[in-house]
């Protein structure tokens, strides 16, 4: 299980849960950034990390070693829901699960971004995900949008590396219970949607405004803040080996039954999880 090498006729696929509540408006401490500003920078990154890592030659567009997917939730009311709709904007605007070539060719814009780092200086990059906030934390929503693009997608890749979801957030949801079921119970929907290498893996990651310490992968949910810190560990994946390794590469010691979770992450430790929970082994082909 979790084995699969990813290659352009078993591609991956990513999706990216984006709070774009109103609280995503505040200053994240350490940097220059707001909430909603460190988020679409971290994602934009690694979006462009993902196309970087696909291509192969110089003049050659992306392999599709992955499909991405990146939905937004809060920044507006929606009919029939709080609001979750597709971060994607420009010609992508609506889709839902996009392979890394037309990802890859259709950014919103090249722009120089603020450094998060005082005195630091701009750099130009292209941009996927605006930073946006709006109103409410709609999450139980938002996942399950999210599971009915990803279960469309495991229909047609059942031989693939499972999808993987990593939820950014940092608020409680406030849409609990949405069409009957709560936040654990939408949880546990998407991890019912596996290939046959294994279940949907869903990470979260809890951004902080305040200055607190950082928690990586918590075996257990003694000593998080009550509800939010339980709440996204309860719904949180156990770590599959390869995600073990990609952690313990990054100097993080993992310990047996770690939860893909890292609670009141700044903009660093944001980056980080990112790369730790998208990177699969690639097969090359």
């Amino acid at each position: 299980m979790y084995s699969e090498q990813v290659r352009r006729a078993k591609p991956g696929c990513i999706v990216l849960l984006i709070d774009r509540s109103d609280s995503m408006k505040r200053p994240w401490a350490g940097s220059r950034l707001t909430l909603a500003h460190g988020a679409a920078r971290a994602i934009n990154n690694t979006v462009m990390e993902l196309i970087l890592r696909a291509t192969m030659e110089e003049d050659e567009e992306p392999r599709r070693y992955f499909d991405i997917g990146l939905f937004g939730y809060g920044v507006r009311p929606i009919q029939g829901g709080e609001g979750v709709e597709s971060a994607f904007g420009g010609r992508l605007a609506q889709r839902g699960i996009v392979p890394l070539p037309e990802v890859a060719a259709n950014p919103l814009a090249i722009r120089k971004e603020p450094s998060p780092d005082v005195g630091g200086l701009p750099s130009e990059m292209p941009v996927w995900v605006e930073p946006v906030n709006g109103q409410r934390t709609p999450m139980c929503q938002a996942m399950a949008v999210a599971g009915s693009h990803i279960y469309d997608w495991a229909q047609k890749h059942p031989d693939s590396f499972p999808p993987i979801v990593i939820n950014i957030t940092d608020g409680l949801v406030t849409d609990e219970p949405y069409e009957g079921a709560d936040l654990a119970g939408w949880a546990r929907r998407l991890a019912n949607i596996a290939t046959r290498d294994g279940a949907t893996l869903l990470f979260n990651i809890y951004l902080s405004h305040e200055q607190a310490p950082t928690s990586w992968f918590p075996v257990t949910s003694a000593g998080l803040p009550r509800p939010v810190g339980t709440n996204l560990w309860d719904i949180s994946s156990e770590l599959p080996p390869p995600m073990v390794q990609n952690a313990r590469d990054e100097g993080i010691d993992v310990q047996p039954g770690a939860r893909g979770m890292v609670m009141n992450a700044d903009l660093a430790a944001l980056t980080k999880f990112l790369a730790i929970g998208t990177t699969v082994e690639e097969a090359n082909d």
